[in-house]
């Protein structure tokens, strides 16, 4: 069972691709975006009945609705863009497309998913330049350093790419056992990520693990 949520503009194929690409189902939802404010209603209804045509060829039996998003402030937007997505079920999985729609949604949608980034399984984005789809992984805002871990991390900060643990614990001159504490309180908060696919555990600074530390530097 997909969720699916969506800004929606006047080009219907950054909303009906990505769910096209990933797939339909007859108890999946799309929820599409629109500002509770616009001028051109009568495009926009066009819109969102040629989407709603679309995906009802695709599978009857799928949901297809509008929800209303307030633009009266960024703050509302985005206050009511996390509203949305805490509502989602989370049996359900939840796909979120970043690419249609006014930038009055699409910007506040992106700051909401962030904060949602543990609960959204997939975060799709649809190019303005070359119309290709291709999946995000969005910053998870909030994340703290676990305190015994701050030596770890700014060492993988360091590399920036692919790390070993057995390369970690011989830099930092740490028991092997340390290091991997260290690096599963970070993968925990979201601030390192591992490869496990050949012999040797690797691990890299995430996205937000990596602005985290900029804003460290900072101070």
């Amino acid at each position: 069972m997909r969720t699916y949520l969506s800004p929606i503009g006047y080009d219907t194929r950054r909303v009906t691709r990505p769910v096209v690409n990933t797939g339909l189902g007859g108890d999946d939802r799309v929820y599409l975006l629109r500002p509770d404010q616009e001028s051109d209603t009568e495009r926009a209804t066009q819109a969102v009945a040629d989407t709603k045509q679309l995906l009802q060829e695709i599978e009857p039996q799928a949901e297809c609705r509008v929800k209303y998003v307030s633009i009266d402030s960024f703050d509302a937007t985005i206050q009511d863009c996390c509203k949305t997505l805490s509502n989602i079920a989370h049996e359900r999985t939840t796909i979120v497309s970043l690419g249609g729609g006014a930038r009055d949604i699409l910007l506040p949608l992106t700051v909401a998913a962030s904060v949602f980034a543990e609960t959204i399984d997939t975060t799709l984005f649809f190019s303005d330049l070359d119309s290709t789809l291709t999946e995000w992984t969005l910053p998870r805002f909030g994340a703290q350093i676990p305190p015994r871990t701050t030596e770890t991390f700014g060492l993988i900060c360091e590399y920036r790419n692919w790390i070993s643990l057995s390369e970690i614990t011989d830099q930092l001159d740490q028991s092997k056992s340390t290091v991997i504490r260290h690096v599963n309180d970070l993968e925990e908060a979201g601030l390192v990520e591992s490869d496990t696919t050949e012999k040797m555990k690797k691990v890299r600074v995430t996205l937000g693990g990596e602005l985290l530390q900029l804003t460290r530097n900072q101070n």
